[in-house]
């Protein structure tokens, strides 16, 4: 699962960009947000995917649940470079796995409001891997759990921590670990949304990872932290 989450970057913004929707009533709506905020934007018919050549152009397209992962794979193994974003009704931590497998870049839940759409995209757009912080939780515990075997009876490494990152910046990686949104960990940590974003940023700069999942799953496995 490291190695796999560690792939998910890729440098090149000028590749097409394919979101795939699971509930039909989205679409138009994800189109309209994207438009909004000076996006090229195109609803698309599932078989009409592969005749696409706009690189700058994002495809918004209806795919049933059962047919995401087949799909997304064929895009995939036709042109790797392609940035596929699921949005999906439920995940399970198994389906995310064969998600990034496939290689998909961005994977949410449905439920997502104007300014977390935008941000999926851009982040996705810009060469970083995206995953729904609500579906972190999961990824995450899955990952403590073989760490944690093998680190079991080691005790914490917190001193190298502590030289890393400064004692606000440790609370935040905690609370990043336990799953929070940025806006959560504002409200335990009675900071500002911006506050928090810089806070992210910094950590994920130091420990020199891609994103703030990666920077959880590196500090466990590095025996700095423990998520309880």
């Amino acid at each position: 699962m490291k190695k796999l989450l560690a792939n998910k970057v890729n440098n090149n913004q000028k590749n097409k960009t394919i979101i795939f929707v699971e509930n039909s009533l989205f679409v138009s709506g994800i189109c309209t947000i994207l438009e909004h905020h000076q996006m090229l934007v195109k609803k698309e018919e599932l078989d009409h995917l592969y005749l696409l050549d706009q690189n700058d152009t994002i495809s918004i397209c209806h795919v049933k649940n059962e047919e995401m992962e087949k799909r997304a794979q064929n895009i995939k193994l036709r042109d790797n470079a392609t940035n596929i974003i699921i949005i999906k009704n439920n995940l399970e931590y198994k389906e995310i796995v064969r998600l990034l497998h496939i290689g998909v870049n961005g994977i949410c839940l449905t439920d997502i409001d104007e300014h977390y759409l935008i941000q999926v995209v851009t982040q996705v757009r810009n060469g970083h891997f995206f995953l729904d912080h609500r579906l972190t939780h999961d990824v995450i515990q899955e990952n403590i759990r073989l760490i944690e075997k093998t680190n079991q009876g080691v005790p914490l490494d917190e001193n190298s921590l502590k030289k890393m990152l400064t004692k606000r910046e440790i609370e935040i990686l905690k609370l990043l670990g336990k799953g929070y949104s940025n806006i959560q960990i504002g409200s335990e940590l009675f900071i500002s949304n911006k506050t928090v974003k810089n806070h992210v940023s910094n950590i994920i700069h130091k420990m020199q990872v891609q994103d703030r999942l990666n920077a959880v799953i590196k500090a466990v496995q590095n025996n700095w932290i423990r998520i309880c």
